[in-house]
């Protein structure tokens, strides 16, 4: 990205409203002189996406831009520390900008490939959480060594288990489905059609990891971490701050259904006037969308042995659902997801598998084919909300959906146009009502001319968004990509 100080200024807008820096952002006084910033390039380094650290800024006062006397020592400094005080070394990139009447010196960290993680620094490693650094524990360090290969944790055999452990309902429904979609499989008897799908390990006839968690009558039995918790988050202060906590169990077609249910009796419901006048209940997030989200977070979560304590976690904030999920992704980058061809499975026995089960209901795990991820953008899209934000921490990774406004008299997706939000939400609640331009945006969202071109900046970089007409055409305006193409 190319900083200037319009991009700065709405940044610092931001950071304010946060109260504080993004995981992905570092401020750092710098006036006083270079600050010791190994811990914070090793985390960044150990981030699938690098981050960001901004020297010239006073957090102490409300980001007020105090500037650095020597720019170009600042960036020789650390530069030296991203090459002496972290290993393996970090990519750093420095831009210069003019905030304010400050010098302001804006850092890039790379994040390092997978096969080169976990950075150290005086042979510890770090990684972001919240606005910080903290070192990471011996499981986590464990995590990323073992990302460094392709994963196969789901092929494992899990001692003491044969195939009475297995749902014989969901076997049934998986090997007839299974033998009909190959022809190789077709007259083979159901122990085999297992054992070839790598739902029983063919050594020892146990059951695999994959193959318990998927169609396991009782997977929590031998691996109480692949469950999920679930709670409505009240503000913090508040009484009975965690709200119907719930915890689920079962294979993963019982997961998914308890998941969604639970997600359905908890959100919102607005109403919303068909066009031939008929009133209809709608909730606030689709539920195609969140199947896809619950799903995923499910089928490519973190098999391994380092992270048997931790669960799939759902929270229902007050302002945004938070589907959080162990480990990262592997094969393919966040910038990635939902794009074509963008199709990478953590757990390739285990994905295989779910292509064949469906719910007791009827509906698919997954569908298979990799589209999942553009369909619940589109279906988000057309309900009037924000795309979704995803968080790859090399150790987690989480879906963040923005709630709308539903509040009397608007809709989903309505109340966000002139109502609180992120920047970046408000202008795309603003354009679900057709192309604007930028003075249009800034008249229907509220928002300052900066915060409005970072966010189209932003927006447009993303895919989600396109802006029609030439960079500079007093006619220019923006709209959805949906939109923009129908």
């Amino acid at each position: 990205m190319v900083w200037d100080a319009d991009s700065m200024r709405a940044l610092v807008a931001d950071l304010r409203a946060h109260r504080g820096d993004f995981t992905h952002i570092e401020v750092k006084r710098g006036s006083d002189g270079v600050p010791n910033l190994a811990a914070t390039l090793c985390a960044f380094g150990n981030m699938p996406n690098g981050g960001t650290i901004i020297v010239g800024l006073d957090e102490s006062h409300n980001l007020q831009p105090v500037g650095v006397a020597d720019p170009a020592g600042v960036a020789q400094s650390i530069a030296s520390q991203a090459r002496t005080a972290v290993v393996p070394p970090v990519s750093v990139d420095f831009q210069t900008i003019s905030f304010d009447q400050k010098t302001i010196v804006v850092v890039t960290v790379a994040g390092l490939p997978t096969s080169q993680r976990p950075c150290r620094t005086s042979g510890r490693a770090y990684l972001r959480q919240a606005d910080g650094d903290y070192a990471v524990s011996a499981p986590e360090e464990q995590q990323m060594l073992a990302m460094r290969d392709r994963p196969r944790f789901d092929a494992i055999p899990v001692a003491g288990t044969g195939i009475d452990e297995l749902d014989q309902r969901l076997v049934r429904a998986f090997t007839d489905s299974a033998r009909a979609a190959s022809r190789r499989l077709s007259a083979l008897d159901d122990a085999t059609v297992l054992r070839r799908k790598g739902v029983i390990d063919h050594h020892s006839d146990q059951v695999t990891v994959g193959g318990l968690y998927a169609l396991g009558d009782y997977p929590q039995q031998f691996a109480p971490s692949l469950s999920v918790t679930a709670a409505v988050v009240t503000e913090p202060g508040v009484p009975n701050r965690l709200v119907d906590l719930a915890h689920f169990d079962g294979p993963i077609p019982d997961l998914l259904t308890a998941s969604l249910d639970w997600l359905q009796r908890n959100m919102h419901t607005g109403i919303q006037v068909r066009p031939d006048g008929h009133n209809i209940n709608r909730p606030e997030f689709p539920i195609g969308a969140l199947r896809e989200f619950v799903a995923n977070a499910l089928v490519h979560r973190d098999l391994s042995p380092h992270t048997q304590s931790k669960q799939v976690e759902i929270r229902l904030r007050p302002d945004r659902l938070v589907i959080s999920s162990p480990g990262g992704l592997w094969g393919v980058s966040r910038e990635q997801l939902g794009t074509p061809g963008a199709k990478s499975s953590v757990n390739e026995y285990l994905y295989e598998i779910c292509r064949h089960i469906s719910t007791a209901t009827g509906a698919r795990v997954i569908e298979g084919e990799g589209g999942g991820i553009r369909e619940a953008e589109r279906e988000l899209r057309d309900w009037g909300l924000a795309p979704p934000i995803f968080v790859d921490k090399a150790v987690s990774f989480t879906v963040v959906l923005m709630r709308p406004d539903m509040t009397a008299g608007g809709g989903p997706g309505v109340g966000a146009v002139s109502g609180a939000g992120e920047p970046r939400e408000r202008v795309l609640a603003a354009l679900q009502r057709g192309a604007l331009d930028r003075k249009e945006i800034i008249n229907q969202t509220g928002l300052t001319r900066a915060q409005v071109r970072y966010a189209l900046e932003k927006l447009v970089q993303g895919g989600h968004v396109v802006m029609l007409g030439g960079l500079g055409d007093r006619n220019t305006t923006y709209a959805l990509v949906g939109i923009a193409a129908s």
